[in-house]
């Protein structure tokens, strides 16, 4: 019987810790507020400890973001179709903005040509196939109907998604839920019809 490494199992337990304390921190704090101090102080460790074990604070950030979402997913009942999982995970942001900041502030990484920006770009990539595979069960299921490709819709559903977590963060009075509703509902009006071929220049005069 192999025998754990009993440092190894004293490190990844530091290291779950320190995430969990920079998660507390990104909910006490606003994104650029937390540093490793900071999170240090939360979780009760030496900033020397959050260096050690997360010597690229863009890493922290990334594995941080990861985690949270994880333990999101935890116990969450099964939505009944792709449109209400979102909405699901939008009233999840409103609970718990924290997350929303995080995003926020991660996405200036995203855009650049560091060296974890290609990892924070795939969980956005990831989050359009979760969705486009989603909304294709649904149209299998019966309750969706698309007229346009599946990734295209899940597209539009994202930018909603994520436009109105930015309005929640830059618009704090805004009910965001009730603006998701209506927007859905629009997005679902313009999903059901088929769209006309660019090269079908017949059909596009006619309309």
């Amino acid at each position: 019987m192999t025998v754990p490494d009993v440092h190894l199992v004293d490190e990844e337990a530091l290291a779950e810790r320190i995430v969990r304390g920079a998660i507390r921190a990104f909910r006490l704090y606003t994104f650029e507020m937390v540093d490793a101090v900071v999170v240090a102080d939360t979780c009760g460790v030496t900033p020397e400890d959050v260096d050690r074990l997360f010597p690229s604070w863009d890493g922290l950030l990334l594995v941080t973001y990861d985690r949270w979402i994880q333990l999101r997913g935890t116990g969450r009942s099964t939505p009944a179709t792709t449109v209400d999982h979102v909405r699901t995970t939008l009233a999840e942001d409103v609970a718990d903005p924290g997350l929303v900041r995080l995003m926020a502030g991660v996405l200036t990484i995203a855009a650049a040509d560091g060296d974890f920006a290609e990892l924070f770009r795939k969980r956005f990539e990831e989050f359009v196939e979760e969705l486009t595979r989603g909304l294709e069960a649904d149209v299998r299921a019966g309750t969706e109907r698309l007229g346009i490709p599946a990734h295209r819709a899940a597209t539009q559903l994202l930018a909603v998604y994520e436009g109105l977590q930015i309005q929640m963060l830059v618009r704090p009075y805004l009910d965001v839920l009730v603006e998701y509703d209506r927007s859905v509902r629009t997005l679902r009006l313009g999903w059901r019809e088929q769209e006309t071929a660019a090269w079908d220049l017949d059909e596009v005069a006619v309309r």
